[in-house]
């Protein structure tokens, strides 16, 4: 019994380091300590101590959480090779989709493409279905981000066809909507609805206001003073002591209180009246912006 108990002691105390190793990966990482990650790396590796999947897998986010894909990608190579010989190391879908968002930001599609494909027969355990979602939509990304647009589109209709909804704020939604934005509006994916009192050919001074009624301020003017105007108003045009447009305010852009308004405007979109309609739509998905001014001959103030 008194054996037992020692080597029940002594098993635990040869657990501490491993677990120790683990919390200090997890701690550096998100401090984005690369050379002491390295360090505990290296240590980790020339000691005595156990390193079983959940170990590498704590190594590669580390390693990613610093920022560095190729330290990321050497731990998950050393996996797959000793994987060959122990099935108990191979990876779970959560390393494989770690690296594929590595790869998806800075637009590498062929490799996250192959990330993908040998998740299904190289990981251990089940796949939900939001891993399969998300491998979709990180294959969009990288599509996006490697100005593939055409491949995105596809991709973001299969997304489409396949989700009951997704929120406009969230990573995939996010995409979806550069992806919209560089489609233009007649490319779209998601089939924007244009009312049938509309038509598209109209050139956009049948549908404008005039510049008046959009009630512009002026640009000297500190953005403390006109807030509430922001509360109504996502967009409001801005004119200097002659009346012309120099710019356009967006309220997501009023972030500086004591500040001029021309300070956070944007540079106005100018069209001449004659622009047709689908134009319009086209530069305001492509600039983010929610207004234009339309431009008559010898007037800039028409609507």
């Amino acid at each position: 019994m008194k054996l037992k108990g020692m080597i029940i002691l002594n098993s635990s105390r040869m657990l501490l380091p491993t677990q120790h190793y683990l919390s200090m990966l997890q701690g550096l990482g998100n401090s984005q300590d690369l050379y002491s990650v390295l360090k505990i790396v290296v240590e980790m590796k020339s000691s005595l101590v156990s390193i079983d999947r959940t170990a590498y897998t704590a190594m590669a986010d580390a390693f990613l959480a610093c920022g560095s894909i190729d330290g990321a990608l050497c731990i998950f190579g050393e996996i797959i090779k000793q994987a060959g010989d122990n099935k108990d190391l191979r990876p779970k879908p959560h390393l494989y989709l770690s690296i594929m968002r590595a790869f998806a930001t800075i637009g590498d599609f062929d490799m996250v493409r192959r990330l993908k494909e040998r998740m299904w027969p190289d990981s251990v355990g089940s796949i939900s279905r939001s891993a399969k979602q998300e491998a979709d939509e990180l294959l969009m990304e990288a599509a996006i981000n490697n100005n593939q647009v055409d491949v995105a589109r596809r991709l973001l209709r299969r997304i489409v066809n396949g989700k009951e909804h997704f929120s406009w704020r969230s990573r995939v939604g996010l995409v979806a909507l550069k992806v919209e934005t560089l489609s233009g509006f007649t490319n779209s994916p998601l089939r924007p609805h244009v009312f049938p009192q509309i038509l598209l050919n109209d050139p956009v001074e049948k549908y404008m206001i005039p510049f008046r009624e959009s009630r512009p301020l002026g640009a000297d003017l500190i953005l403390e003073n006109v807030a509430m105007r922001f509360l109504k108003d996502s967009a409001v045009p801005l004119v200097n002591d002659w009346g012309s447009c120099v710019g356009i305010v967006h309220s997501r852009d009023c972030t500086k209180m004591d500040s001029p308004l021309l300070s956070m405007a944007r540079p106005p979109l100018c069209v001449p009246c004659s622009t047709s309609l689908e134009h319009v739509i086209d530069l305001l998905l492509r600039e983010k912006c929610e207004m234009v001014v339309v431009v008559k001959s010898g007037n800039m103030y028409e609507g």
